[in-house]
């Protein structure tokens, strides 16, 4: 009865970890902007490189993934088991003071596919922590899914399918996208709040006092005008309904908000360039321009840079195309690429392109768009590429598996003839 508990427990745990690993790694640049949102909210962003946070990305989700590999097969279970306790250890007092002082509403460590709250992510340790110490315990009763002999074979490949993963989906764009500005989104319903949503509520507290004495009201019991007036405050109580996409607002070059000619019948070309640089993309770029305007398509530049370092990058490149100025953490939500592409079709985002996969052939061979195989990003191509990179990660493992329960099968099959 102890052996199915304490191997029941080394099962969640190897999904837990496997899990947290994987959603990481399928967006290993928002992991990297989450760690320095913690940073910032430290006073330390100014020292920490952003080669140093996507080194720190990688080994993050490199070392849970492996860790629930080998919990999930059992290998090496006292050192496994001993990375895992003193990980868990030290995060849970972490996420504790994170939970207290709220520095960022979401912790980020299921990535984009599921937000915790930071009290959410402590109770998550803890309980953790309530699992992985009978397992440290009572190591030896986990029972081995392959022999001692071919284990390293499985802990090597987990190493190195993370990095090739991780590469795959920062040079194109990640796996999967759980972002409000994902491909089939109609950015016109994601912006709107219906019309029987929740609305915010506010509590205002009233600061009153009498004869020397000072104590706090709301308008529930607000008392009589023997009262003087002192201070109020108004705290909001209920958020209510927040659209999935609500900081996203296209201001043009005079100021005008021209957001809602993307939810006008048509196409619409939107290439993020949250930093002006990668001045190596210029020509691909130009003559993305030069297509649509010969098509007649509306195209613009979103970027965070300043007026002046818009006017420098135009003075210094020559280019025609109209900006329009975001918020830089809007514009790395909207792509995890600079630059990168954003095709919208009547209101709908068809497509979006990395700056290696930008359209660059076929531009000027009389194509209307429609007929450009770019500007829609097909589902059966994406779910082509989602099968074979999943099948290129997880089948070695029951390859392996397999091939060695038959070997000792075989073997065993030998010594009893």
């Amino acid at each position: 009865m102890l052996s199915v508990l304490i191997n029941t427990l080394r099962f969640v745990l190897a999904a837990v970890f496997l899990f947290s690993g994987f959603v990481k790694a399928i967006d290993p640049l928002g992991t990297v902007y989450k760690l320095g949102d913690y940073l910032e909210s430290f006073g330390l962003s100014a020292i920490v490189p952003h080669g140093v946070l996507m080194i720190a990305t990688m080994l993050l989700c490199i070392f849970e993934f492996t860790i629930g590999i080998c919990l999930l097969f059992a290998i090496r279970r006292r050192a496994m088991l001993t990375a895992a306790l003193v990980f868990v250890v030290l995060m849970t007092p972490l996420t504790l003071y994170l939970a207290l002082t709220n520095p960022i509403a979401d912790c980020g460590c299921f990535g984009d596919a599921i937000h915790f709250t930071n009290w959410q992510t402590f109770w998550k340790n803890v309980v953790l922590l309530a699992m992985i110490i009978p397992v440290f315990i009572y190591n030896r009763l986990l029972f081995r899914l392959i022999n001692e002999n071919v284990q390293w074979i499985i802990s090597g490949f987990a190493f190195v399918s993370m990095l090739f993963f991780m590469a795959s989906n920062l040079r194109h764009l990640p796996l999967y996208d759980f972002r409000p500005y994902r491909v089939g989104t109609h950015l016109e319903t994601a912006m709107s709040v219906p019309e029987d949503a929740p609305q915010p509520r506010f509590e205002t507290t009233f600061v009153l006092s009498k004869d020397g004495e000072e104590r706090e009201f709301t308008l529930d019991n607000y008392p009589d005008s023997t009262w003087t007036f002192v201070n109020s405050r108004t705290v909001m109580v209920d958020k209510g309904y927040v659209p999935p996409i609500h900081d996203f607002a296209l201001i043009d070059e005079e100021g005008e908000d021209i957001t809602n000619t993307l939810f006008e019948p048509g196409w619409t070309l939107l290439l993020v360039m949250n930093e002006l640089t990668h001045e190596e993309m210029l020509d691909v770029v130009n003559d993305l321009y030069d297509y649509a305007v010969i098509n007649d398509i509306p195209f613009y530049a979103l970027t965070s840079a300043t007026t002046d370092d818009i006017q420098q990058w135009i003075d210094h490149t020559g280019a025609s195309y109209p900006f329009c100025q975001l918020d830089d953490i809007t514009l790395k939500t909207i792509v995890r690429s600079n630059p990168g592409l954003v095709v919208i079709h009547d209101g709908v985002i068809t497509a979006k392109w990395s700056r290696r996969d930008l359209p660059r052939e076929n531009l000027f061979n009389g194509d209307t768009i429609e007929e450009q195989p770019w500007a829609v990003q097909q589902s059966s191509v994406q779910q082509h590429r989602r099968l074979r990179i999943l099948v290129l990660m997880f089948f070695p493992y029951l390859f392996v598996a397999l091939l060695d329960f038959l070997v000792r099968r075989r073997g065993k099959e030998r010594g009893n003839g």
